[in-house]
């Protein structure tokens, strides 16, 4: 069942990728309880598209076919294009945590992410889960949702008006640690 479920996924990649970024190349892995597909093509800006919706899109669309072709089956898989997302989670993974030390910790700040999708998000509650401290939570439309993270009482905050904004890129040049 696993080899027709990865083949299936394949075959349906391939017709959904080939229109926007022609011809590519796919690399399947299983990490944990999910399967990542990483895409490579000459045209990895356009499948990716802006912010990432284009490549979201794509994995939606995905997903509602291999539902409908394995109702049984609620495999989780991520697709990527040039590694896009990878690079995405490597730098939540290296910089949140700094960040939730020295603005929310040290300095009593709130912080404010912005243009997370919703994996991205629950990364960063699994993340800071354990961060003694400071509390996250989701705020927003489903189309426009924010990441709070904010001191908790035995911290000390400075209040939702000092607060700071950041999204990914500001956390790329962030110099923390």
């Amino acid at each position: 069942m696993e080899l027709q479920y990865k083949q299936q996924l394949l075959n349906t990649l391939q017709t959904l990728v080939e229109p926007l970024a022609g011809e590519a190349e796919y690399s399947v892995s299983k990490e944990a309880d999910q399967w990542r597909v990483n895409i490579v093509s000459e045209n990895d800006e356009e499948l990716v598209g802006e912010r990432g919706q284009t490549i979201r899109a794509v994995q939606h669309v995905a997903r509602v076919i291999m539902h409908q072709k394995f109702p049984q089956d609620r495999t989780h898989f991520l697709i990527d294009a040039g590694e896009f997302r990878k690079k995405r989670e490597r730098l939540l993974k290296s910089k949140i945590a700094m960040l939730a030390q020295h603005e929310i910790i040290e300095h009593g700040n709130t912080v404010i992410l912005l243009g997370l999708n919703g994996y991205e998000r629950k990364l960063v509650h699994g993340i800071l889960a354990g961060i003694s401290g400071l509390e996250t939570t989701s705020i927003g439309s489903p189309d426009n949702r924010k990441l709070i993270i904010r001191p908790t009482s035995e911290v000390g905050s400075k209040g939702i008006d000092h607060a700071k904004m950041f999204e990914l890129k500001n956390l790329e040049e962030a110099k923390y640690g």
